[in-house]
């Protein structure tokens, strides 16, 4: 979450995040313009940031607080998770109430695998 705080004038103040590209050059990118009159708060949720990076004011006199949550997963563990969920979602209660599977009809077809009769 990006805010305004107490005291900010009615600017226009932009936040960006510098960090750096493959080529290890820095790299800055405009991630909230924020006005007291008309948007003085912005959420960046699901915003993901490659570490490290810097928060900056570009323009505006501020203040600007930032807010928010850094977690860090194990692939691993996420896997498990989702798998751990796939089994709840289907119990062995769930198979009693499932249909049988029936088997396809067969259609009776006239095939003649005999060369055609010659006229």
């Amino acid at each position: 979450m990006v805010c305004l705080s107490k005291g900010a004038k009615d600017e226009c103040n932009i936040v960006e995040v510098v960090g750096r590209n493959y080529h290890n050059e820095e790299i800055a990118v405009p991630v909230a313009n924020l006005k007291l009159s008309c948007q003085p708060s912005l959420s960046l949720n699901g915003f993901q940031l490659h570490l490290p990076v810097t928060f900056r004011l570009r323009s505006g006199s501020g203040p600007v607080h930032l807010s928010g949550l850094h977690q860090i997963f194990d692939r691993r563990d996420l896997l498990d998770d989702e798998l751990s969920e796939e089994d709840e979602d289907f119990s062995e209660e769930d198979e009693g109430e499932l249909s049988p599977v029936k088997p396809a009809k067969k259609k009776k077809q006239s095939l003649s695998l005999a060369p055609p009769k010659d006229l």
